[in-house]
């Protein structure tokens, strides 16, 4: 794989078996440059007697230029147009072609509240140390994921990841008469926002 991006001026990034190729496109030459280093790419695939499935290939489009979205198409191989989506996900992470992180939030906590009705439906005990343990093993790697890049700024989104966290620990014996902030204090935990945060901060020490 390491030879992929032979002859390709367009930003070409692969890991594992996924592959991405991207370029600004401020006008419609730019879509067509675009499309040469497509066929750059799949001519390396021939080459080295490999196939995509292209069933899986998807176009994220950014920018207000819709007049070059709505006129200009990116074609497979073998002719049939790419279908542009509004969101392509990649690595666990959900892009929108708004540029923000609106629809992975709204993923993430959809998931996540999923998690935890089937942990109280299948587990009987609402012992601080069961629940604990599931709630760290099973629904906050699913808050918690790459939360360094799309750490929520809007306090709606804020509430809806911390709600789920508090709607939980409602449930763990003990901790129904508490509120909020002295219920994760008395379990030893940081809110989701502050989990958020410390990441951030975390990862940008190591960067630096």
């Amino acid at each position: 794989m390491n030879d992929i991006n032979r002859r390709v001026d367009s930003t070409l990034l692969s890991f594992a078996d996924d592959t991405h190729i991207s370029c600004a496109v401020r006008v419609s030459e730019d879509v067509h440059h675009l499309q040469n280093d497509l066929g750059t790419v799949y001519a390396w695939v021939n080459d080295s007697n490999m196939q995509f499935n292209e069933e899986k290939f998807e176009v994220l489009r950014y920018g207000t230029n819709q007049d070059i979205k709505d006129n200009t198409e990116l074609y497979m191989e073998r002719g049939m147009q790419i279908t542009p989506n509004a969101h392509v996900k990649c690595l666990g992470i959900h892009s929108s072609d708004d540029a923000t992180f609106q629809h992975l939030i709204m993923q993430s906590v959809k998931r996540a509240r999923g998690m935890v009705s089937w942990v109280l439906r299948t587990f009987s005990s609402r012992e601080v140390q069961v629940m604990l343990t599931l709630w760290k093993a099973l629904i906050e790697p699913i808050l918690d994921y790459c939360s360094q890049l799309w750490l929520p700024q809007k306090c709606r989104d804020i509430q809806k990841l911390e709600a789920v966290q508090r709607n939980y620990t409602r449930y763990i014996r003990g901790m129904k008469d508490l509120n909020y902030w002295n219920c994760l204090e008395a379990l030893g935990l940081y809110s989701q926002q502050r989990r958020r945060e410390r990441y951030r901060a975390v990862y940008t020490w190591k960067i630096i």
